[in-house]
């Protein structure tokens, strides 16, 4: 690890002061499932705030209430592994750059480029008041001081703690829990480790275990919190507290790519899927948090690479090129759709804003029924490939050549 001293000190005073994470401070929102309530009002804005390039990346949006940050790559036009990777703060109302940092990465041995594609960051940065952490392609772990791009401390966590190179790039995003990250590694020293953001100290490192492209999310309960991470053979509950295994689920087709971060539903339960899972199974852990069961399992139905949303009543998203629900209950499909494929989606109150591959957002209902369509928007250009962000009043949203930002009540009209 390096870590800036000087910086440290001049900030370690007023940290604990810091200002709580906003409303949308890391991947998937303020509780990791893509979801919001109703803004209380919607004011009357243009429709569009502003538009502007930006580089290849599948890097979600963050806001700390005063700057967006995401990151994006500059390819090398001549060699497809290398180019250098850049983290950006954005002026919300305007989309003008405050400040960025770039480095040079190249892939690693065992890293591969998926269809000729360019290297790029997959990761969404994660914010804890004055802490910015974001995750590089090749693994390059990094800590700044949002207001002024600073690096205050950084990792590389194939050199530094053994990582698996994961084929297509570091993807896993940072987690938000107990005022600290908590990073999936992935490799023989350790699947998750949790970092004081203040310093970089690490706080406790898990077991060895699989990498995966999926990121970690949490599972409340009254004994103290569980951290879920799928890797490629097996699904992980770790202590938050310490990282101590607590239970762990097999997969039945190990060393597959697995990629949705699972959901996490009441009364203990979670809805898991990746090709490693054949499918899609809704999971239950013991009162005493120390065992998992299998409550039902979908074989026909694998959510893949887009993200997904549950109500009380079924999953919704992107399985086998279709927009699907699942039934809670029984895990038996209830209807597809085919005008949404290759899509993200949030849900801002009763809504869900599909956002497709290839740039248009839909608002939705989405019910046990079927999709309900309620306008469509011609958003971006180019390949998106991570759900829009929302903060306050304003929706973010990024494809592979350009970032957005729109006032919601142009989306949200009566």
């Amino acid at each position: 690890m390096r870590l800036n001293l000087g910086l440290v000190v001049l900030l370690a005073c007023g940290y604990a002061n810091a200002i709580e994470a906003p409303n949308w401070a890391q991947y998937g929102g303020p509780k990791r499932d893509f979801s919001l309530p109703a803004p209380a009002s919607i004011g009357k804005g243009e429709d569009r705030l502003w538009r502007r390039d930006l580089g290849p990346g599948t890097s979600g949006i963050v806001c700390d209430g005063t700057s967006l940050f995401t990151m994006y790559s500059i390819p090398d036009s001549k060699n497809v592994s290398a180019g250098q990777e850049v983290v950006v703060a954005l002026d919300p109302q305007t989309g003008k750059t405050l400040w960025e940092l770039s480095y040079p990465v190249a892939r690693l041995k065992g890293q591969e480029s998926f269809s000729g594609e360019p290297i790029r960051p997959l990761s969404t940065p994660a914010l804890i008041g004055a802490r910015l952490c974001t995750l590089g392609y090749t693994g390059l772990l990094k800590c700044f001081d949002p207001s002024t791009g600073k690096v205050i401390w950084e990792y590389d966590l194939v050199k530094e703690f053994e990582a698996t190179p994961v084929q297509f790039g570091f993807a896993s995003s940072p987690l938000v829990t107990d005022g600290r990250f908590v990073v999936h590694v992935g490799g023989k020293q350790t699947i998750l480790v949790a970092f004081d953001p203040k310093d970089g100290k690490v706080v406790w490192k898990s077991k060895g275990g699989e990498p995966s492209y999926a990121s970690p999310v949490v599972m409340p309960a009254k004994d103290g919190d569980t951290i879920v991470q799928v890797t490629r053979d097996a699904i992980f509950g770790l202590s938050a507290k310490d990282g101590q295994e607590r239970w762990k689920y097999p997969m039945p087709k190990p060393l597959f790519t697995n990629v949705p971060t699972p959901i996490i539903l009441p009364k203990q339960q979670l809805l898991v899927s990746g090709q490693g899972l054949k499918g899609t199974r809704l999971l239950e852990v013991a009162e005493t948090g120390d065992r998992v069961t299998e409550v039902w399992k979908n074989e026909k139905s694998t959510f893949f690479a887009t993200n997904w949303l549950a109500d009380d009543d079924a999953v919704y998203g992107i399985a086998d090129k279709f927009f699907v629900a699942l039934s809670l209950t029984d895990g038996k499909e209830l209807w597809r759709d085919r005008t949404q494929s290759d899509a993200n989606c949030i849900r801002v109150g009763p809504d869900a804003l599909v956002l497709r591959g290839d740039g248009r957002l839909s608002r939705c209902k989405l019910s046990r029924t079927g999709l309900e369509p309620n306008g469509n928007f011609e958003l971006l250009s180019g390949r998106c490939w991570m759900a829009p962000t929302v903060q306050g009043e304003m929706l973010y949203a990024r494809s592979e050549k350009e970032i957005t930002a729109i006032p919601l009540s142009a989306i949200l009209k009566p």
